[in-house]
């Protein structure tokens, strides 16, 4: 590693932090238990207006609505998750 280092003008990459793993696995089972709620498969993304996350939701195009909308919904009520615990319909239900 030293030797890469210097052929990069003694820089070291960039590593992920170990929670960084910890939350995109609990995002990509957040998004998957949501897709399972959705409500009569009238919708490709999660159960759209079942919770009050779906306030959040600007767009289902893109991957993921449920995580981004969450993540918009934690950063706007300064809420922190726990990324531990998989109760995902506790999390739903904030």
């Amino acid at each position: 590693m030293a030797e890469q280092c210097d052929l990069f003008g003694g820089v070291m990459p960039a590593q992920r932090k170990p929670t960084d793993k910890a939350k995109r696995n609990w995002e990509n089972g957040f998004q998957k238990w949501s897709n399972e709620q959705a409500l009569d498969g009238l919708y490709d993304y999660g159960a759209c207006g079942y919770s009050s996350i779906c306030e959040y939701c600007d767009n289902e195009i893109y991957g993921r609505p449920c995580v981004r909308a969450l993540n918009a919904m934690c950063r706007d009520k300064r809420i922190a998750i726990d990324y531990t615990k998989r109760n995902y319909e506790e999390i739903w239900r904030l």
